[in-house]
């Protein structure tokens, strides 16, 4: 017995421009109607058994388009497939025929093999039964599902697995993320030999993939230049060129650099430029808080690039301070600079960073959770950093309820 040939319906309304389609396909063996129209098209239909229809969509005016458009959403919703021709500077008109139902697409000049591909793949889908289909879509969204679990458990590895111990300091921290991956992060690591603390907290703006890919980006570019080691003139201290600011209080003199702000300033700095310089079309742009604390006597050199400003609170529950920005978010602007300012720490004190999913978690009722809140949260006595982020974290779960999470968590 004969194997049945399958029959392409070619649709055009300038059917001469499709002789070197046309000669493809019945070299290869399929048995091809050229038609001028939807008219003819809609008659060929209906008269055969039509496996695949090809329409061309190259150089349609707005009412060509239209009607097109309506003849592939009529003849897809009967489980034909529809192939769009295009050109490469054509691709909007693709996206519109692919809203309405076309499947596939080609690009002239046509390779026989491509062509070849792409009109039995879809014929094939085409002639799958309706539980076929559905166990191929399941079987999609499942490996997607596997893809997304890969990459949050490699997200993780972004997150450090322990954060500095280190006598007479509690360093703790919490992280939620709203979805699968996240673009928030946090990170801290030894600097300066060992005699500093870097920690950072950033938010990426943005959720999901798209996010998590741009935090991996910048959490490793922002802890590799921190741990270069840069050579400081102290003539440009001195000068006023470096990127300290002056003490409170000090008019006439400018801070001398402490050990490892060079670094800090260079990370961040650095950070923004590669960005820049690289991902400029990526449009994306991440907040961060990037301190460097000294542990013998609780002095903090910090960078806020845009970011929500971290607390210094005394242990009876005091805001002392509100360590507020020093420059734009790393990647907005080519061309800024980010100023180093500095806080201080005393016995007992809790420094707290968060990122804005704190205070914009919203309630069933979408009531956000909002910045006077936490304040009111973190103005409690409190006997360890643990201990207030755990009040934060137990405050949030009641606040949300079972609402969906809006946005990642970090504290």
């Amino acid at each position: 017995m004969a194997e049945k040939q399958e029959q392409l319906l070619l649709v055009s309304s300038r059917p001469d421009q499709l002789a070197a389609l046309t000669t493809i396909t019945d070299e290869l063996g399929f048995l091809t109607t050229l038609v001028d129209g939807i008219e003819s098209g809609q008659q060929a239909i209906d008269d055969g058994a039509i496996d695949l229809v090809i329409l061309d969509g190259r150089a349609l005016d707005v009412n060509e388009r239209q009607i097109f458009g309506d003849f592939v959403a009529q003849i897809t919703a009967s489980n034909l497939p529809v192939v769009v021709l295009a050109g490469s500077e054509e691709m909007e008109q693709v996206a519109y025929f692919v809203v309405r139902g076309a499947v596939d697409y080609l690009q002239p000049p046509f390779d026989k093999t491509q062509v070849r591909l792409r009109i039995a793949s879809n014929i094939d889908r085409s002639h799958l039964s309706v539980d076929q289909v559905e166990h191929l879509q399941f079987a999609e969204l499942l490996k997607l599902e596997q893809d997304i679990l890969i990459a949050r458990s490699f997200q993780a590895v972004f997150l450090p697995d322990t954060l500095p111990q280190i006598d007479g300091w509690e360093f703790a921290a919490r992280f939620h993320p709203a979805r699968e991956v996240a673009g928030d992060f946090y990170d801290a690591f030894m600097l300066s030999q060992g005699r500093r603390v870097g920690f950072v907290i950033a938010d990426v703006v943005d959720k999901g993939v798209p996010a998590a890919l741009f935090m991996a980006l910048v959490r490793s570019l922002t802890r590799a230049f921190a741990q270069q080691h840069y050579a400081l003139s102290w003539t440009d201290a001195l000068e006023g060129t470096s990127p300290l600011k002056r003490r409170k209080g000090q008019k006439n003199s400018r801070r001398l650099p402490s050990t490892g702000t060079i670094a800090l300033h260079n990370a961040v700095l650095l950070t923004n430029n590669y960005i820049l310089d690289n991902h400029l079309d990526l449009n994306m742009f991440a907040t961060l808080f990037f301190g460097m604390f000294d542990p013998r006597n609780g002095e903090l050199a910090y960078i806020n690039a845009g970011h929500n400003p971290p607390y210094i609170i005394s242990q009876e529950g005091q805001i002392k301070a509100k360590l507020t920005a020093t420059g734009a978010a790393v990647g907005m602007f080519p061309g800024v600079d980010f100023q180093i300012d500095y806080g201080k720490l005393e016995p007992g004190d809790v420094l707290f960073a968060y990122t804005d999913g704190v205070t914009e978690a919203r309630a069933p009722d979408k009531e956000f959770v909002t910045e006077k809140r936490l304040e009111k949260l973190i103005s409690v006595p409190v006997s360890s950093a643990t201990e207030i982020i755990d009040r934060i974290d137990d405050f949030l779960k009641g606040f949300i309820a079972d609402a969906v999470p809006f946005d990642d968590t970090v504290s």
